[in-house]
């Protein structure tokens, strides 16, 4: 910024100024001369009295003068250099001051796969947050943390219960019946997020009582104990993981320890929540008025009960965390114990969470013998909400669906102090609270320790082992007075999952530097076990609710008993060349070559390639340094794969069915095919071409990232019917093809850093567009797939999505929806594509601002033009469910007859289009001078304190779990557990 847009202030001026205010102190001159690295004379800088209005501005050739206190601190800010603070205690004509330039974003070191690079040197798309800009708030999610954050990685949150899953897609979704999640590493350890595990069903297929949401894996690790999350994009940065790195890659590293003296930090944080939104049904008025207009049989109790005010609540909310951290030049500690409670504003559900981690780094042999060692546990307890928000599920088995549907003309007891039913199909949504127990007690430990030795001055190895084990035990009851449990005379599931994996990292590093020339390589060999294994059974007929799941055999009838276990294996070999060529031309070229057992015989082993390169166009003597101070181009191209499709899928299965034959009065068991053996089964690959630019503004103060990409996948895994006659009706095969392709914009910028006052800004912007190509291969020609089966009285055989060529995922496919006639509902002839849930593009806006000892942050995010599928709605907004359920307010207004049967149609399919309040933080930051504490803060959060949307149902923001096919939906609301609206007040202190 050119020194005319700063106004100097004479210093007799600013000494006239400051010895009005002068309380008596003795004001001493000081003059002196601003310089950056070159010794060159800085104009334009602002100089001020810490704490004070005094201040100037240095002139054309950098200097200054000023009259001040004695013992004053002069703070010196400048756009693109660091803040640099100075005492004068007596009057002085020749201060120097030396201004060092703000290369923090370009220097900064990012966490990339086995290993770290500078931010400038990064060659393909990356993008990375430290703890510092973490959304702020009871986070027991650590996805959380970044939402909203980061171009290109959308994550929702499934539902609004306590340690809800959530969905991350980072660039688009690229597997229909393989998983889209990414790949987490957590301290350089991949972990499994698709085991059985992660999938503790209890009961049927989605269809009842127990909550079917998976849990979430990283759930055991405590937020507090999270240094950065790096995401890895483009297929330069994630082939280094080759058959795991087509959905992108989440490094998580944790804090270590820092040398010098130990200190003790404690956080602590409490808050209240309230639920956010709630439907619209009829009033015990409405619904006796509606039902008497009609005709209908009115059943009145008397009563006026809002329902959903029964079963939401305010629900509180506190968080501890304790860590001490210290060492010297040789070893490093941390250790850090945390402790979560979160009541959910559902009765009935809650989550605890406890951790415990501790990190070691120590330095021998003169340094060139490192030890790195960190293990971390976590453990989490909850109870959910006999909630299902699986798609068409019904028949009154939750508690929110029984809160809409219920009679508000019922009390909630009856004379005899019971919970008032109409049993067996009309359950009392308020006795879910507390007749039905759904309990989930989660465990993982995670460890790695790692030596590095230094073999020669360019040479080091690496040797790494890691271990995980995660365990999950649930346990559920229904109580014999519930009508949910009369027929069974109570009933009891206990299920016990466990998976662990052992990982043995082998890394030679490569790292010189001649003339211009700069090398940095890796190559390594990796070796990872999975194994996988659970039980479950189930039990029914109880003398006494008090046996619960603890004494099985005090039931009448033990049955539903199964085990598993199941493994895999994955080895690989890769490594990786970074070249720098006198900071100007960068590339990186990296090749892995994986060897999985899950796959067929003939293709257990795969190449996935990828090279990239960038020129930084701003190190070049011709570029000027006004006003871009930093510009790089990049270009990358590669190959990835996704093995996360399951265990034993190219072999033949064999299943065991107590069914079986009835042969001398006695029922024997079989054992049938339950799948044929695939052997041409293989990885899905995604070839990816991403084209990227870095670059800065008036020195660094703007500074941004933007990229295009395009992703191809191709050999998807598809379940293919089997010709007839058969046993196993079908098959899983690599079938088809799908694209991803967008852009994505980052942009931060440092608005104001003028004296005390500090204002940032940060917006992400995304935008893909989704297609699959294809549905077939040499052998299969497939036209579409029904996704999405619907259930209940008029909905039954229906499917809400399609998935056909030319049209992306999340499409809606159904009739089109034209009017209301004579009280029955009008469509244009046949069927029809009425809506995508792929929204146009998704942002972010955050915004930090500091004065002195105070701080405001927030952050925005949403979502523009993707459709979401009102299925409650659907479900609950016509006449002809009086009068023996309860119906949405609006089935009043629309026109629509009692005689009209539920449709699927476009009427239910709604704009999605958000823009939501994550977070907002106001936080002061205590003076602990003369205090033995070292530092200390208070803060107020709140979080989804408002949703602007067009959609009428509780919430746009849904993922309505898989029923039937095998393959996910998206954009389908229905039941889910809603968002809550939380207030926290926090402090942190340190000594």
């Amino acid at each position: 910024m050119s020194a005319n847009r700063y106004v100097v202030v004479p210093a007799s001026t600013v000494s006239r100024a400051a010895n009005a205010n002068d309380s008596g102190t003795q004001d001493i001159a000081v003059s002196g001369k601003v310089v950056d690295a070159k010794g060159e004379g800085l104009p334009g800088v602002t100089v001020v009295v810490k704490g004070s209005t005094i201040g100037t501005g240095t002139g054309p050739d950098g200097g200054f003068s000023l009259n001040v206190p004695a013992n004053s601190t002069l703070v010196f800010s400048f756009v693109g250099f660091m803040r640099k603070e100075v005492t004068v205690a007596a009057a002085t004509s020749n201060l120097t001051v030396n201004m060092v330039e703000d290369t923090k974003s370009l220097d900064e070191v990012v966490v990339v796969g086995y290993g770290t690079q500078k931010k400038s040197d990064l060659t393909g798309s990356v993008s990375s947050i430290s703890s510092e800009d973490f959304n702020v708030g009871p986070q027991l999610s650590p996805q959380q943390l970044i939402q909203g954050k980061l171009a290109g990685v959308n994550i929702s949150q499934n539902s609004g219960k306590p340690g809800a899953s959530n969905t991350i897609r980072i660039r688009g979704g690229t597997s229909l019946t393989g998983s889209n999640d990414p790949l987490y590493v957590i301290d350089g350890v991949p972990i499994s997020t698709s085991s059985g595990v992660s999938q503790a069903n209890i009961r049927g297929n989605g269809t009842d009582v127990f909550d079917q949401e998976p849990t979430n894996p990283l759930m055991t690790l405590n937020p507090n104990d999270i240094e950065s999350v790096t995401v890895l994009k483009d297929a330069s940065a994630t082939a280094i993981y080759g058959s795991r790195g087509a959905n992108g890659v989440i490094v998580i590293t944790t804090k270590k320890g820092k040398a010098g003296k130990a200190q003790v930090t404690y956080n602590v944080m409490g808050g209240v929540s309230k639920v956010a939104n709630t439907l619209d049904v009829l009033s015990a008025d409405q619904y006796r008025a509606v039902v008497t207009d009609l005709g209908l049989p009115l059943d009145d109790k008397g009563a006026n009960t809002n329902w959903q005010d029964q079963i939401y609540r305010t629900a509180k909310t506190q968080d501890h965390s304790l860590s001490l951290t210290g060492g010297n030049d040789k070893t490093l500690y941390r250790a850090s114990l945390g402790y979560g409670d979160q009541q959910g504003i559902m009765i009935g559900s809650k989550l605890t969470r406890a951790n415990a981690s501790i990190n070691i780094n120590h330095a021998a042999l003169q340094d060139k013998l490192k030890f790195d060692l960190i293990v971390n546990y976590g453990q989490t307890k909850s109870n959910a909400a006999p909630v299902s928000n699986t798609v068409g599920s019904e028949a009154g088995t939750s508690m929110n669906y029984e809160a809409l549907v219920f009679n508000p003309t019922y009390p909630v007891y009856d004379p005899n102090g019971a919970y008032y039913h109409v049993g067996p199909f009309r359950i009392n949504p308020v006795s879910f609270g507390s007749d039905v127990t759904d309990q989930r007690t989660a465990r993982r430990l995670l460890g790695n320790l790692s030596t590095t030795y230094k073999i020669l001055d360019p040479l080091s190895l690496n040797v790494s082992l890691g271990y995980t084990r995660q365990e999950i035990d649930r346990n559920s009851f229904i109580q014999k007075s519930n009508p949910l449990g009369e027929g069974f005379g109570g009933y009891a599931s206990t299920q016990k999952l466990a998976d662990y994996s052992k990982l043995l990292e082998t890394v030679l590093r490569f790292n010189k530097t001649f003339g211009r020339h700069s090398f940095d390589a890796i190559a390594g060999y990796s070796y990872q076990y999975f194994l996988g294994e659970g039980n479950r059974t189930t039990a029914s007929g109880f003398l006494s609710d008090s046996f619960k799941w603890y004494s099985l055999q005090a039931a009448s009838t033990v049955g539903g008993i199964s085990s598993f276990q199941e493994s895999n294996t994955l080895i690989s070999m890769y490594s990786r060349v970074n070249y720098d060529f006198d900071g100007r031309f960068l590339a990186t070229a990296t090749v892995r070559r994986d060897g999985s057992s899950r796959f067929g015989s003939g293709n257990k082993w795969g190449w996935f390639p990828s090279g990239s390169v960038a020129w930084r166009i701003s190190q070049e003597k011709f570029f000027p340094a006004n006003p871009v101070s930093d510009l790089k181009a990049r270009v990358s191209y590669g190959v990835t794969g996704n093995q996360e499709i399951g265990n034993l899928n190219s072999l033949t299965t064999l299943g065991a069915s107590t069914r079986g034959y009835l042969v001398g009065g006695q029922r024997i068991t079989i054992v049938l095919p339950q799948q044929y053996a695939n052997p041409s089964l293989k990885w899905e690959q995604t070839a990816q071409v991403d084209v990227g630019l870095d670059f800065g503004l008036f020195k660094n103060r703007i500074h941004g990232t933007f990229d295009y990409y395009h992703k191809k996948t191709t050999d998807l895994l598809l379940r293919i019917a089997v010709p007839s006659p058969s046993v196993v009706t079908t098959q899983l095969a690599n079938v088809g093809s799908v694209e991803n392709k967008g852009i994505e914009l980052e942009l931060g910028a440092n608005i104001i850093s003028k004296g005390d006052f500090d204002w940032n800004a940060d917006v992400n912007f995304s935008r893909n567009r989704n297609k699959v190509l294809s549905l077939s291969n040499d052998l299969y020609k497939g036209d579409n797939i029904q996704i999405a089966p619907l259930q209940g009285a008029g909905l039954a055989g229906i499917y809400a999505q399609l998935i056909t060529p030319g049209q992306p995922l999340g499409t809606f496919y159904g009739r089109k929806f034209i009017g209301v006639e004579n009280g029955v509902e009008q469509f244009e002839p046949g069927n029809q594509v009425i809506g995508s849930a792929q929204p146009k593009f998704t942002y972010g806006f955050s915004n930090s601002f500091q004065y002195k000892a105070f701080s405001l942050s927030f952050n925005v995010r949403g979502t523009v033009g993707n459709d979401v599928f009102n299925l409650t709605a659907n479900n609950m907004a016509y006449e002809n469910n009086l009068p023996g359920r309860n119906i949405l307010a609006v089935a009043l207004k629309d026109g629509v007859g009692r005689e009209q049967p539920k449709q699927y149609s476009s009427r239910w399919i709604e704009d999605g289009s958000f823009a939501r309040l994550d977070n907002i933080t106001f936080g002061y930051t205590i003076n602990v001078k003369n205090t033995p504490l070292s530092n200390a803060r208070i803060f107020v959060t709140g979080q989804n304190l408002f949703l602007i949307t067009g959609y009428s149902g509780l919430d746009p923001e849904v993922n309505a779990e898989v029923s039937g096919t095998g393959v996910a939906p998206l954009g389908i609301d229905y039941l889910a557990y809603p968002r809550a609206k939380t207030v926290s007040l926090g402090a942190s202190v340190s000594f």
